[in-house]
Parts: structure tokens; C-alpha cells; sequence
């Protein structure tokens, strides 16, 4: 089981809460967090999203769709997207993906 949940903390940040093997459950409604994300940065003209991925267990290609839906929707309406608090193996799908961190993520067997 996954989870995905947006969290409007006020006026300080928006924060995306990603847990679990995230992408493999069918209730994952990816669209409409991208959408979620999009009101309320322009309901509180914020410029940044945090992505918490520290309780990720695993990411399907559609768990890194979503995440590029985000980091393209944050450029074309004017926020930056930013990834929090990686565990193992959310960074290691992030890295096989394109993303680059200055960090490399730890040896599978050290988890």
C-alpha cells in the first residue's frame, strides 16, 4: 500500500508526503495531486514545494510520471519542486531516472 498527501502548512510551504511502494497502488491519484499542488501554490503565491519521500519503500514508472508531471507543472506556473528527506530506494529510482544528486544513494545492500 501507498500513499500520496498534500499538505498545505500556511503560509510557510506545501509539502507532498509520498509513502509505501509508491505508484503500484491503483487508488494513487497522482493527477490529482498535481492539481492540488497547483491551487495552492496560487491560492497562497508560495514558490517552492517539498517532495517527503523518507517513508518510500519502492517507486513504479508511474510514481517518477508524477514526479516529473510536478517539476513540470512547477516550471511552467512559476514554483521550484524540491525532494526531501530520500530514503534508499526512492533515491536510487530517482537517480535511474535522470535526476542527479551531488550524493550518491547508498549500495542496495545497505538499506
Amino acid at each position: 500500500m501507498s500513499t500520496v498527501q498534500v499538505v498545505d502548512r500556511g503560509a510557510r510551504e506545501i509539502v507532498v508526503f509520498l509513502s509505501g511502494d509508491v505508484g503500484t497502488d491503483p487508488d494513487d491519484e497522482f493527477g490529482a495531486a498535481v492539481e492540488e499542488v497547483d491551487r495552492l501554490e496560487q491560492l497562497n503565491a508560495l514558490d517552492h514545494v517539498v517532495v517527503d519521500m523518507h517513508r518510500v519503500t519502492g517507486m513504479t514508472d508511474s510514481a517518477i510520471g508524477f514526479l516529473r508531471e510536478l517539476s513540470s507543472r512547477g516550471r511552467r506556473s512559476g514554483f521550484e519542486v524540491s525532494f526531501a528527506a530520500l530514503s534508499g530506494p526512492a533515491h536510487r529510482a530517482i537517480e535511474a531516472n535522470g535526476w542527479s544528486f551531488v550524493e550518491h544513494s547508498p549500495d542496495p545492500g545497505r538499506d
